[in-house]
């Protein structure tokens, strides 16, 4: 959610979360991606960090904590709902999840962390699941949903980034595999889903609000981008 689009509400963060629990009652589950990725490597980084404050910023980095880690430049529904009763965490240094309700133990158990986005990760549970993707005055295309139809489809390239743990009380810098997915762009896909008429969209405030179903969302990534893929190949081929 982005509160500054949905103008005033009262009681803010606290509000809207006890509105999502009331809406879904205590046999849903709600969801919500806590990621951390300015925990990562100063060599990871997407803000330039001077290379001679490398091994200062290695040496004394606090590693990840399921219960003080805060995301970092997300939307502050999140950092409410991390302090609610009953939410739990899934354990990734960059992309851990919360969820409180029926199955947020299954959601949050054992996260891998390679890909940490795969099929087997919080994501994977969700969209087996058929969960559906609320967003609340952001902007449909930046839905983390549509990040699990590229490790669905085994994309390359493959890169290492590394992020602090804790190991034996001791930081460590954890090597894991990820896909780069720097450069994606999901806008033909939810194109394609507004033409398919899968959306529903409503507003709040000042804010626009947008309802699609998940399985429906990787689907429609993994097609756009087979087709897209399909056309840059067409085209490599004519320029040889």
């Amino acid at each position: 959610a982005d509160l500054t689009k949905l103008r005033y509400l009262i009681g803010e963060e606290k509000m809207l979360i006890d509105a999502l629990i009331e809406s879904v009652g205590y046999e849903g589950t709600i969801v919500m991606p806590a990621f951390t990725m300015h925990l990562c490597d100063p060599a990871n980084k997407k803000e330039r960090v001077a290379r001679f404050h490398w091994g200062n910023v290695r040496k004394n980095a606090l590693p990840f904590d399921r219960k003080k880690s805060i995301p970092k430049n997300q939307d502050t529904l999140v950092q409410q709902f991390l302090h609610n009763e009953g939410v739990l965490r899934s354990y990734h240094p960059l992309y851990s999840f919360a969820a409180w309700g029926k199955y947020a133990k299954l959601i949050c158990d054992k996260h891998p962390l390679h890909f940490g986005l795969n099929a087997d990760s919080p994501l994977g549970k969700l969209e087996e699941l058929n969960a559906f993707v609320v967003m609340l005055g952001y902007p449909m295309e930046e839905s983390v949903a549509f990040s699990l139809a590229h490790y669905k489809n085994n994309l390359l390239p493959i890169k290492v980034i590394y992020a602090p743990i804790e190991n034996n009380r001791k930081l460590q810098w954890k090597a894991m595999l990820d896909l780069d997915l720097k450069d994606v762009d999901y806008h033909n896909c939810c194109k394609a889903m507004e033409d398919r008429k899968v959306i529903r969209h409503a507003y709040l405030g000042g804010g626009k609000c947008t309802l699609f179903s998940m399985r429906e969302g990787v689907r429609q990534a993994q097609e756009c981008y087979c087709i897209e893929n399909d056309e840059v190949n067409m085209w490599t081929n004519s320029v040889k």
